[in-house]
């Protein structure tokens, strides 16, 4: 099943759910799937009552943990631990289309994704320091490093306690020495053959065993690197890719931006994964403009969660000399698309007559491949 027939499963499955709130006097802790808003990212908690605000044109999926998917679309200013409840007493009207919900369980078709990113993300590289989550009373697989030369390590309790060693078989993966009990809070050198140090593990003990539970407890206890990737996982299994653009700084209405003339234009356009981005500016005159890349050798990929600033300071935006009505369009792809996309090499110049035709018609031919665009208006007065 490829992840556009999950994710028309899952969007299939939300308005059925959108009574499966959580029980009375349960903690409503959630972690961050996916998210093109600023200040969210994948696996950052959000934690029981925190209200999350996002502005017009941004999404962000959000993980509870008795496994329900939230996925939340902007303009948005509320407490998602309570929202499901709230739709419930409105039945009768329509279903508010900011929001739509599922059970992860819709997933499972599938092996369900989250248990193989969770499983990946809980097998440690010992070589790496910083905080790290392991399920209570299971200790974890270690993984070989990157890194030449360490074919085998040492870790030792801080503060010069117990040392045990560790080896690799040919499957790249070992068992945690069981001479090395595990215990909340504990910090672990790893250390080279020769005792010099690499670096320090934080160890932090997490009671849930699988699971969506899994994952937020994860989340809670800090375990930032491991929970972050097992959410990429995630969301490019079940969530579409997704664009957020917006004027810097973004109006309170989030609907645009009122410019005087001759005006420095500012904006900023944000995906929720790496991605390859491409924009556009239709001027007074209705010319289409490529403004981003910014020139052939610039490269179209951004990084996920990333903002991307659409003023460049070698070729500034500007608003023009007199009242106009403009437009910014920008196409995110999940593959390269330099050979289609019109204007590739021709930044800030306008573009000939048959460009926007053109822009349409190579987007609508895209297959196998993820495709997310937003438009923004900007006011010339």
């Amino acid at each position: 099943m490829s992840k556009r027939t999950l994710s028309h499963l899952l969007g299939a499955a939300a308005v059925a759910a959108l009574g499966c709130g959580l029980a009375p006097g349960v903690r409503a802790e959630a972690v961050v799937v996916a998210s093109s808003a600023p200040g969210y990212v994948q696996g950052q908690l959000v934690a029981d009552g925190q209200a999350v605000r996002l502005p017009d044109g941004a999404n962000a999926t959000l993980l509870f943990a008795n496994g329900r998917l939230l996925r939340l679309r902007g303009p948005y200013d509320g407490v998602p631990g309570e929202m499901a409840d709230s739709a419930v007493s409105a039945r009768a009207g329509p279903v508010d289309d900011r929001f739509m919900q599922s059970d992860l369980g819709a997933a499972r078709a599938l092996g369900n994704p989250l248990e193989a990113a969770l499983e990946r993300a809980l097998t440690i590289d010992p070589s790496v320091p910083g905080i790290r989550c392991v399920r209570a009373g299971s200790p974890p697989m270690l993984r070989r490093p990157v890194e030449p030369g360490l074919d085998g390590m040492l870790l030792q309790e801080m503060g010069g306690g117990r040392r045990a060693a560790v080896g690799w078989t040919g499957t790249g993966l070992a068992p945690w020495p069981p001479g090395l009990p595990l215990t909340d809070g504990a910090d672990i050198a790893a250390l080279r053959p020769d005792g010099t140090p690499i670096g320090t593990l934080h160890v932090r003990l997490v009671d849930a065993t699988a699971g969506a539970a899994l994952a937020v407890g994860m989340a809670s206890a800090g375990c930032t690197g491991q929970i972050g990737a097992a959410m990429a996982a995630l969301r490019d299994a079940t969530v579409p890719l997704a664009l957020f653009l917006t004027a810097d700084p973004a109006s309170a209405a989030g609907a645009g931006a009122t410019y005087r003339p001759g005006e420095d234009i500012r904006l900023l356009v944000q995906t929720d994964r790496d991605a390859h981005l491409y924009c556009y500016l239709r001027n007074a005159r209705a010319q289409l403009i490529p403004i981003f890349p910014a020139g052939g050798a610039m490269s179209a990929q951004v990084a996920g969660n990333a903002p991307v600033s659409l003023s460049g300071d070698r070729m500034p935006l500007r608003a023009g000399d007199g009242p106009a009505d403009l437009e910014v369009r920008c196409i995110a792809a999940s593959r390269n698309l330099d050979g289609e996309m019109p204007g590739r090499t021709a930044a800030f110049r306008p573009l000939g007559e048959e460009a926007a035709v053109q822009l349409d018609r190579a987007v609508s031919r895209l297959r196998e491949t993820e495709v997310a665009s937003a438009q923004l208006v900007l006011k010339v007065r």
